[in-house]
Order: structure tokens, then sequence, then C-alpha cells
């Protein structure tokens, strides 16, 4: 088990290099070609393909069990699933614009300031497409269904939501823990939905909604 869980983190491990990897190789391509610094929206969406890729390609090299299986590629077969979810997704973000309407959190116009939307055509699709995508075939796909198969699921859920938030560690040890939660939702939704369909869907709306609080502060 040791062996497999060990496997499973190097495997991670590789995935984040090559996006740091291909992230650095399109900042030289471009500045050379072009002659000027790439944005930082380009950089994000470098970043993503490559772990996307990485994670695709490693999967497959593996080759332990189809591959469909090996990355939980499937949606809930109970429709209730997702409603539940979603309902449960819809109820805490009402709560979240209430709560920041309030004022119980300080002035609109202090979390105006603090608050960061995409507003660039890529900085959208990597925020609703590429993140949720990519993050979670490597988080709740890959990492979760190999843990799962030595781990029960509690020790499970809790290592890959950490493992989760440390990949946002270069936002500030405030925005791992911030994440956390959200982490532990989609793990449970991966659980109990037996694929990552359904955590993409709620990951894409968790970060849209947070778009959408910064375009309407």
């Amino acid at each position: 088990m040791e062996r497999a869980v060990a496997l499973a983190f190097g495997q991670v491990l590789l995935a984040v290099g090559f996006g740091y990897a291909g992230m650095a190789g399109a900042v030289v391509l471009w500045t050379s070609l072009a002659g000027r610094p790439l944005g930082f929206d380009a950089r994000e969406a470098a970043f993503f393909l490559s772990v996307g890729v990485t994670t695709f390609a490693i999967t497959w090299a593996a080759g332990d069990r189809p591959f469909r299986r090996s990355l939980a590629l499937a949606w809930p077969q109970d429709r209730r699933i997702a409603i539940w979810f979603g309902a449960a997704l819809a109820a805490v973000l009402a709560v979240e614009a209430a709560v920041a309407l309030s004022g119980l959190l300080g002035s609109l116009e202090e979390m105006k300031a603090m608050s960061s939307s995409e507003r660039s055509a890529l900085g959208l699709a990597n925020a609703v497409l590429l993140a949720p995508v990519v993050e979670e075939l490597l988080f709740r796909g890959q990492l979760f269904t190999t843990l799962r198969r030595h781990l029960a699921v509690l020790p499970a859920l809790a290592v890959t939501t950490i493992a989760f938030g440390l990949l946002h560690l270069e936002n500030g040890l405030l925005h791992v823990v911030s994440v956390l939660p959200a982490g532990a939702f989609l793990g449970y939704a991966r659980e109990l939905s037996g694929g990552i369909g359904l955590p993409i869907l709620l990951h894409a709306c968790m970060n849209a909604a947070v778009i959408l609080a910064g375009l309407l502060l």
C-alpha cells in the first residue's frame, strides 16, 4: 500500500512539475518570438495544459486498469446525486452572498479592492474550463482513484484535499486554507457520484461565482 500511495504522489508531483516546465517553455518561446513578456493568463493556460497532458500520459503509460476507470471519467448514474450537490452548492453560495452584502466581513469597497476577476477571454477560459477539468483530473481523478483502492474514504478524502490545497500554495497560506472546504466538497462529490464529471461541473460553477462576484462588487 505504501508503495502505491507514494507512486500516486510521485505522479502528481511529476504532472505539476511538467506544468511549470511547460509554462517556462511557453514564456521563453513567446519572449523570443514576440519580443515581449507572456501575459499572466497565457502563462496560466500553458501550466494547466501541460499538467493535463502529463496526467493523461502518465495514466496511459501506467496501464494497470482501463483508462477511463483510472481517471474516473464518469457522470453519476443517479441524477439525484447531481441535484443534491447542485442544491448544496447553490445554498452555500447564497449564504456567502448574503454575508458579503450584509457587511459582516467588511465593506463592499474593501471586498471589491481585494476581489480579483478574470476579465479576459483566456482568463475566463482558465477559470471555468481549464482549471476545473485539469485539477479534477489530477486530484479527484488520478490521485483519489489510486488512494481509494488502498485507503478508506475519509483518509483518501483528507489526503486528496490537502494535496489540492497545496497546489495553491504560491498564493499564500491563507488561500490554501480557504480552498480546503471546497476540496473536501468536491472530493465527497467524487466519492458519491463515482466519477469526476460532477466535481468538474461544481468546480466550474464555484469559479464562475467568484468571477461574477468580482464583476458585480
